[in-house]
């Protein structure tokens, strides 16, 4: 009798682990997808990276050999090459796009973790209008 008391406790826990595990894998797909999920639309969509952004006007080769120039930003060397989609933060929300930019330079190291996206403008003039702000990401 006793035995069976143990297995019945035994088996309630990893039903218990059981239904955590499943909960905690629902809720990551909520969080990735969220109202998809409660539509039925399990397309993964894009994924907005929260950054700050910058920009800088300095000339000469990128960290990929090529001319800076208008249309590129620096961000980590892993996106090298990919388009980063940047647009305003309003209030927590995505907001209007900013602009399309391929990454094909690399700086500090806030901008080597990927934390920050610096934007190539051609004037310090428009570097300073520009600013620091906090911004949305999707890199493709």
């Amino acid at each position: 009798m006793r035995i069976m008391k143990y297995v019945t406790v035994v088996l309630a826990v990893f039903a218990f682990i059981y239904a955590l595990d499943t909960i905690s894998a629902i809720a990551a797909e909520f969080e990735e997808h969220g109202q998809d999920i409660l539509s039925g639309n399990t397309e993964p969509g894009p994924v907005y990276h929260s950054m700050i952004a910058t920009a800088y006007c300095l000339t000469g080769l990128t960290a990929t050999e090529t001319q800076a120039r208008p249309g590129i930003a620096a961000s980590k060397r892993e996106w090298f090459g990919k388009t980063a989609k940047v647009y305003k933060n309003q209030d927590g929300n995505v907001g209007e796009l900013i602009g399309e930019y391929v990454i094909e330079d690399t700086g500090g190291k806030a901008i080597r973790n990927g934390s920050v996206i610096d934007i190539w403008l051609p004037t310090e003039a428009e570097c300073k209008q520009f600013g620091r702000k906090t911004v949305y990401v999707v890199i493709e």
